[in-house]
């Protein structure tokens, strides 16, 4: 769906030929997307003569770092609020890259310091705030959606923010989702965390950022405060087109059929949005074996990556009886009782599909009784590596974790939370376009 009708029909005009290839070269698979005439290319390291180049593009750039042809393009600065452990950042920067930007982090933000830390050690931000990001910016909204702009207009107390303005060309960020997640049957439309969306047009506003990509749940567009919808019109009050879009992450290379709702606001309009959507698919989906079955050695020292959890033995039964009978769903009696009877949660304690893309993963993928997370051809449940690797997080974007004090359960919580880095290519290739002109 497209919002931009304050702008008529200039969002839907000089559309440009957008193709994507893959190529093997016999040491190398090479990504390139063409724009019209313009061509750029990455490459990384090729693994398996046996597959298609763009499966191993994507299942390579797990273990192997992805290199890009530079151009001269200057730099590409952005702000990430609610960065978690860095999902969208490293999508941001991959894609920056390819097309031949640096990339820098002017402030990530986050209330979890550990995930923080791992953001600061990856990417460098300018400044690393470890605080409530509403309390980062002072604003007023309208909840009525009457006003279709801010009662107070943004403003900032922290002179490192505030003399950023007009200094910084996108802001991204996914604000906590748990208020309008399916999941959420207790608070499911009314929740105080669903305010936390207006903190991304504050932002905007208030640091005159001409860029905005925000993430969420599919479902954030029917939440009772209708937080998209408001924000939608105060971006069109500034003058921003604004597109809201739904892409499944296994649309882009990774191996998840996760999806996600993208609000993309942008002060020129993007007649080659839903080109790059389309035209940036990947023609063969990539399974759970894909990924992770005969995956080298870790190049990086971080057991915990890889180490096992521990199970009760009503669990232990349960993976073993779902080995043993060769099923992938688990029957109700052998199920706790309070799921045997009129249960929707037939993925619970069930084994992944080796040939095909996993469900969503979620914090709880240590747990056979949180989801589909029993491994294939193992009994156990996968470990943080090979969920890492279905949220499209490449083995060594782990490398400081240990040095940060990570344990399992920042793995789960960074992991579970994080949007798969892939995703974000075709809405920064539009910005790019944009920018560019």
């Amino acid at each position: 769906m497209q919002d931009n009708t304050a702008h008529n029909n200039e969002g839907l005009v000089n559309l440009k030929k957008v193709t994507q290839k893959f190529t093997k070269n016999g040491s190398e698979v090479l990504r390139e997307i063409s724009i019209d005439d313009k061509k750029y290319t990455s490459r990384v390291k090729e693994l398996n003569k046996h597959i298609s180049a763009e499966k191993e593009y994507f299942i390579s750039r797990l273990s192997n770092k992805v290199e890009y042809e530079r151009t001269e393009s200057g730099v590409f600065t952005y702000i990430d609020l609610f960065c978690g452990g860095g999902g969208l950042s490293l999508g941001v920067h991959d894609s920056l890259n390819f097309f031949g930007f640096n990339t820098k982090l002017a402030i990530a933000s986050d209330l979890d310091n550990k995930a923080l830390n791992l953001v600061k050690k990856q990417f460098k931000p300018l400044y690393s705030i470890n605080d409530d990001v509403s309390k980062l910016v002072k604003y007023t909204v309208d909840h009525s959606g009457k006003i279709k702009d801010f009662i107070f207009q943004p403003d900032f107390d922290d002179l490192r923010i505030k003399n950023l303005k007009g200094k910084v060309k996108l802001l991204v960020g996914g604000p906590p989702c748990q208020g309008h997640s399916k999941l959420n049957n207790k608070t499911k439309g009314f929740d105080n965390r669903n305010d936390l969306y207006y903190v991304m047009p504050a932002f905007a506003v208030g640091l005159n950022i001409p860029y905005v990509v925000i993430e969420n749940v599919e479902s954030i567009k029917d939440s009772n405060e209708d937080v998209a919808g408001i924000s939608t019109e105060i971006f069109k009050t500034h003058g921003y087109f604004v597109y809201q879009r739904n892409l499944s992450s296994v649309d882009y290379g990774v191996a998840q059929t996760r999806g996600r709702h993208f609000l993309i606001a942008s002060k020129k309009p993007l007649p080659n949005l839903d080109n790059f959507i389309e035209n940036l698919k990947c023609e063969d989906y990539i399974s759970f074996d894909d990924i992770n079955r005969d995956i080298p050695p870790l190049s990086i020292d971080n057991k915990e990556l890889e180490s096992e959890s521990e199970y009760s033995e009503e669990n232990i039964n349960r993976i073993n009886y779902l080995h043993d009978n060769d099923l992938y769903n688990l029957p109700a009696k052998e199920r706790p009782v309070c799921h045997q009877e009129g249960h929707s949660y037939s993925a619970v304690y069930g084994r992944i599909y080796p040939e095909r893309p996993t469900s969503t993963i979620t914090t709880g993928f240590f747990s056979p009784g949180r989801g589909r997370y029993i491994h294939p051809h193992e009994r156990r449940a996968i470990n943080a590596r090979e969920a890492g690797r279905i949220q499209a997080f490449p083995d060594y974007y782990w490398r400081h974790a240990p040095e940060i004090g990570f344990l399992k359960a920042q793995y789960a919580k960074i992991i579970g939370d994080a949007v798969p880095s892939n995703m974000i290519m075709p809405i920064i290739a539009a910005l790019v376009d944009a920018e560019r002109g």
